[in-house]
């Protein structure tokens, strides 16, 4: 826990020469999974549940941040043949890079991070519910509205350890506010 503490103070000294030190911002959209086992004559299934999600990213130079982000990914597996509706809890850290794009700013972006399946069963079978490494990369826009808002378009795609090795790709839209 010390070591995450001083490298977020390292990272937040760091950005301040930026004049920003600090982006936070929430986001909202929908996903599919690819090859989803309760559906494998489709390639995509795209899920009715929403996919939200949050982060605070703290700059390392005009065209760098680094990304904290939680989110929520829909994810139906299947055990002993039955499909469970559940959700993927991503804990990710990540690097986005900024490039001039054609109306706002270019974003590619990937990371790494925790991966937790968790079932909306009340009993679900033991050992089924883990946490997991994965990773994700992503591409977007940030449009500038002012200053310090941005509204972002972002298309990620994440890869987890978890049950069926799930591969969810996540089209999400929010804000962005820079302290």
């Amino acid at each position: 826990m010390r070591w995450m503490c001083a490298t977020l103070l390292a990272l937040a000294s760091a950005s301040t020469a930026g004049g920003q030190v600090l982006w936070a911002g929430l986001a909202a959209g929908t996903s599919w999974t690819w090859q989803a086992p309760t559906a494998p004559d489709q390639n995509f299934l795209h899920s009715s549940n929403g996919a939200p999600s949050a982060f605070v990213a703290f700059p390392l130079d005009e065209d760098t941040l680094v990304r904290l982000q939680a989110a929520d990914l829909p994810f139906e597996p299947v055990i002993d043949g039955v499909g469970w509706p559940g959700r993927l809890r991503a804990y990710t850290v990540g690097i986005d890079y900024f490039f001039e794009g054609v109306f706002g700013e270019f974003v590619i972006s990937g990371g790494l991070g925790s991966y937790d399946l968790q079932l909306q069963a009340q009993h679900p079978p033991a050992g089924v519910e883990e946490q997991k490494f994965g990773w994700y990369v992503g591409v977007g826009e940030w449009f500038q509205l002012t200053k310090r808002w941005r509204v972002t378009a972002e298309v990620k795609m994440h890869r987890a350890q978890n049950l069926g090795n799930p591969i969810v790709v996540a089209a999400t839209a929010g804000l962005a506010f820079a302290f």
